[in-house]
């Protein structure tokens, strides 16, 4: 009886534990398709991944920068997004991991933008910047984004291209 028992404990586990691994993969591609669709532009796939009234704060960011210390639903994140991120952003989620309702996303990006974007006159200037972003999950929903950005290296990456 005793290995019944064990077999059973072991069976069980098995299936928990596939199953939490399967709950907790669907959380990070859900995060990783709303993010990823944020930097394409892609608001109609933004719109069925975040709730209506989720909010957006980034508190590493530099007053000179102009993000707003929060936004309050996502119509307005998304008019912010429309107005102030720039054409041909490349965007890589370098690592996550998923704990309980947060989904945490290792993010770089990189992009050329007219120097006029960072206040540097004429020209082109390239740029890199590394970040985290943090999305809080209910209902299968983006509820809170929460971004971390590494803003004195971004500074520092700034380059003028010929």
């Amino acid at each position: 009886m005793t290995l019944l028992k064990k077999w059973l404990a072991t069976a069980i586990f098995s299936i928990f534990a596939q199953s939490v691994g399967a709950q907790e993969r669907s959380q990070i591609d859900l995060a990783s398709q709303y993010y990823l669709a944020l930097y394409a532009g892609d608001h109609e796939t933004v719109r069925s991944l975040a709730a209506p009234d989720m909010t957006f704060e980034d508190p590493s960011a530099p007053a000179e920068f102009g993000l707003p210390a929060k936004i309050d639903d996502l119509n307005t994140f998304l008019d912010f997004l429309r107005s102030s991120l720039p054409a041909g952003v490349e965007v890589e989620i370098t690592n996550s991991f998923s704990s309980n309702d947060l989904v945490v996303l290792n993010v770089a990006t990189q992009g050329i933008v007219p120097a006029s974007y960072f206040g540097m006159g004429e020209g082109s200037v390239s740029y890199t910047v590394a970040g985290v972003s943090v999305l809080s999950f209910e209902n299968g929903l983006v509820v809170r984004h929460t971004d971390y950005f590494d803003y004195p290296g971004l500074t520092e990456s700034l380059r003028p291209v010929d």
